[in-house]
């Protein structure tokens, strides 16, 4: 066979302790739980070594690009589409053809989570190869420098902006909820000096005193995210919002990977508001049995939100409706529980009010006494559901625009109630 790179190859063993010895060294050097080894394999005659990447993008591409083309003189696109990048080397004879699959490929692939990279050949490796897949790696992990905001958004995280205006005004009721997260995050991170120079005079070692995690308890729909996105406004911060679908990943260690990047990026960006939305599906409780995927999620946030990688510049917000299900550990790493109750009846009225401005007290309360135990979402979903099936009548009658009539919200609450009805 003729092909492309140097015959004289590898032993398998002493390739794969090679490229490990240099990557242990290179991950204890940066003490960084995102950086994962490579997997490294010989399978039906084969080389196959691969390792999770932590975005692709354009820089990305062309670093790679032009590493391959450092190492290989005849190189091949193989495939270059969004999601999925291959390249083959061919022989050196470019005018022999046969047993050019044999030869080293390489392939990227992820379109917005669980993105790879992969190196295959029969046979094994040449020493150039073998310096191929190194140089790739720390291309991936150690040479790119990229934008936060874009390492965020290639993980599925949405960061919204600090200055998009919401205030407390756009919570109807909640005076205690209010009240305690103006007092345990607002002021602190307002007034950090002040903060800073109390723990200076009572603690023999300096050490912060402004909340670095809170806890956010309470059914679904009570304003847990707007609250956040109120705290981001108010201070002019940016809110990183996280998904649960934004970490969880098939690939083993790319889970605890995901949300170890979202740490990093959330520091580089000098100052940001991290929510974790749904923190127990991430880390449950250890006494009720705990997949290893999870083991290494919890570690993760255990070290990052009071540990030896602890975070100085993000405040984590995580939010549950399901407390007692979280980790002991973890719990204890937040500063202070929140409690978000279901809106009581003064708040359910003033909150239909917010979406419902044009109905009288009288009308408000008479809506409020067949509300049930209603959140604020469920409250605009429901005020949502009788404005469009009034629009629906001023279209088929062709009337002039009107607010809807107070029989209009009580029949969408009736519908609510009815298609909530357990079966």
């Amino acid at each position: 066979m003729e092909n492309n790179q140097s015959t004289d190859t590898i032993p398998f063993d002493r390739m794969k302790e090679s490229i490990e010895k240099e990557v242990n060294a290179l991950i204890s050097q940066k003490k960084n739980e995102a950086l994962l080894p490579p997997a490294i394999s010989f399978e039906q005659g084969k080389t196959r070594i691969s390792f999770s990447l932590p975005f692709i993008n354009d820089i990305l591409l062309i670093s790679f690009i032009s590493i391959i083309k450092e190492q290989i003189s005849n190189i091949r696109v193989h495939h270059f589409e969004n999601g999925y990048y291959a390249f083959q080397a061919l022989n050196s004879n470019l005018f022999r053809t046969e047993n050019i699959l044999d030869n080293i490929k390489i392939e990227f692939s992820g379109i917005t989570t669980n993105f790879k990279a992969e190196i295959s050949k029969k046979g094994n490796l040449a020493q150039d190869e073998i310096n191929l897949v190194l140089k790739l790696y720390k291309a991936a992990f150690l040479v790119i420098k990229d934008d936060p905001y874009q390492r965020l958004s290639q993980v599925g995280a949405s960061v919204i902006s600090g200055s998009e205006g919401l205030d407390w005004s756009y919570i109807a009721g909640y005076e205690e909820v209010k009240r305690s997260i103006k007092e345990t995050i607002i002021l602190p991170l307002k007034n950090p000096d002040i903060y800073d120079s109390i723990a200076k005079l009572t603690r023999q070692s300096f050490e912060s005193n402004r909340p670095k995690a809170i806890l956010f308890e309470g059914s679904p729909g009570v304003g847990k995210t707007t609250v956040a996105r109120i705290i981001a406004s108010e201070i002019k911060i940016p809110l990183v919002y996280v998904p649960i679908e934004s970490i969880m990943s098939k690939w083993y260690g790319q889970s605890s990977q995901n949300l170890a990047q979202i740490f990093d990026a959330c520091e580089d960006l000098g100052g940001a508001i991290l929510f974790l939305d749904e923190i127990d599906s991430l880390a449950g409780s250890r006494n009720d049995g705990m997949f290893e995927a999870t083991r290494r999620i919890l570690s993760v946030l255990l070290r990052r939100l009071d540990g030896i990688d602890s975070v100085t510049n993000t405040i984590t917000i995580g939010a549950t409706n399901r407390k007692s299900d979280l980790d002991h550990a973890l719990i204890s790493r937040f500063d202070q529980t929140i409690h978000f109750p279901l809106p009581n009846e003064k708040e359910r009225a003033a909150i239909f009010s917010n979406y419902a401005k044009h109905l009288n007290e009288d009308e408000l309360k008479s809506i409020v006494k067949i509300s049930g135990s209603f959140s604020g979402r469920n409250i605009k979903d429901i005020c949502e559901f009788a404005e469009r099936r009034w629009v629906r009548k001023l279209i088929i009658k062709n009337l002039d625009p009107t607010p809807p009539p107070v029989e209009y919200y009580k029949h969408a609450v009736r519908a609510w109630i009815d298609s909530n009805k357990e079966i």
